[in-house]
């Protein structure tokens, strides 16, 4: 039987995801997703260099229409909003916690449903995907503390 009033903590960045079912004690990971590819300059996740080409006689220089790794870590900002959304459908939890940069929370926001909006509590704008757990559960308390 799952806990009535769960929430769930989501660290993300760009390349990595963890999901937590959190409490003010304890922090256990429910999944780990990881991209990565996203760090790769844009250079290494073409799989054509952009280069000359020519045609009819006129010399030009090819330039990419969109930007690659844009478009990687959108699709892993849609990625993210699926599990939560998945998630939200089957209770897996009330409550959303989340810490990442306002940037990725931004993509985040155009990807996931108003149900899933709607349980956010708290964004915690920081980078703390790195920070071992123990820490990690300190500093999100103490930021919920300010409140």
């Amino acid at each position: 039987m799952k806990s009535q009033h769960l929430t769930w903590l989501v660290v993300f960045d760009s390349t990595i995801c963890r999901i937590y079912d959190y409490s003010k004690n304890s922090l256990a990971l429910v999944k780990q997703i990881e991209h990565t590819e996203n760090k790769l300059k844009d250079i290494e996740l073409t799989s054509d260099k952009p280069g000359r080409y020519q045609s009819s006689g006129a010399h030009g220089a090819y330039s990419q229409e969109s930007d690659p790794k844009a478009i990687r870590i959108e699709r892993f900002s849609k990625e993210i909003a699926k599990i939560l959304e998945h998630g939200h459908a089957v209770n897996d939890y009330e409550k959303l916690i989340l810490v990442c940069s306002p940037a990725m929370h931004g993509l985040l926001l155009k990807d996931i449903n108003k149900q899933v909006e709607n349980v956010i509590i708290r964004v915690i704008p920081k980078d703390l995907v790195h920070v071992p757990e123990a820490d990690l559960l300190n500093d999100v308390n103490n930021e919920l503390k300010r409140d």
